[in-house]
C-alpha cells in the first residue's frame, strides 16, 4: 500500500514539472534581468520589486555596475481621491492612482529605450461600518497595484533588452 502511495505521488509530481508548473509570482527572466538596479524608487516600489524578482530568482544589484539593466525612476505618484460622498459626509468610494515615469539604461549608462509611462487606477467602495476592513483593503490594493506596476516595469525591460541586441 505505502508503494502504491509513493508511485502516485512521484507521478503527481513528475507529471507538474513536465507540464512547465511553476510558482506564482514568478516570471521567466532572461539573465540581463536577473540582476537589476533600482535607482530613485519608492520604498513600497522597491519592496515589491525585490519580491518579484526573488519570486523569479533574481536579485536587486548593489550597484549599477553590477546590474544587467538600471532603471532610473524619473517620477512616482500615489493619490488617493474621493469619489463620492455619502449622507454622513464621509467618502463612499474611492479611487487610487499610480503614476511611474522611468527609463532604461544597460550598465554603462547608455540608455535603452526613451521614457516610458505606467498609469494604474483602482476604484473600490469605501463602506464607513467597516472602517478597520476598508482600511486593510486599501493597503492591499495599494501593494496589488504595486505588483503590476513592477511586472510591466518586467516586460518593458524585457523589450529594452530584446531591442539592444537587434
Amino acid at each position: 500500500m505505502k508503494i502504491a502511495r509513493k508511485i502516485v505521488l512521484l507521478t503527481v509530481l513528475s507529471l507538474l514539472t513536465a507540464c512547465g508548473y511553476h510558482l506564482r509570482g514568478s516570471i521567466a527572466l532572461p539573465a540581463a534581468l536577473k540582476n537589476m538596479y533600482l535607482f530613485g524608487a519608492s520604498g513600497s516600489l522597491n519592496a515589491e520589486t525585490k519580491a518579484v524578482l526573488k519570486a523569479s530568482d533574481g536579485k536587486l544589484a548593489d550597484s549599477p555596475n553590477d546590474a544587467g539593466i538600471v532603471v532610473k525612476v524619473l517620477k512616482e505618484d500615489f493619490r488617493r481621491r474621493v469619489l463620492s460622498v455619502g449622507s454622513t459626509g464621509k467618502s463612499s468610494e474611492v479611487e487610487l492612482n499610480y503614476y511611474l515615469r522611468f527609463q532604461f539604461y544597460d550598465n554603462k549608462e547608455n540608455t535603452l529605450q526613451d521614457e516610458q509611462t505606467i498609469e494604474i487606477s483602482r476604484e473600490f467602495f469605501n463602506d464607513q461600518t467597516a472602517i478597520l476592513a476598508k482600511e486593510n483593503e486599501e493597503a492591499l490594493i495599494q501593494k496589488e497595484i504595486y505588483r503590476q506596476a513592477v511586472r510591466m516595469l518586467m516586460s518593458r525591460a524585457q523589450a529594452a533588452i530584446e531591442n539592444k541586441k537587434l
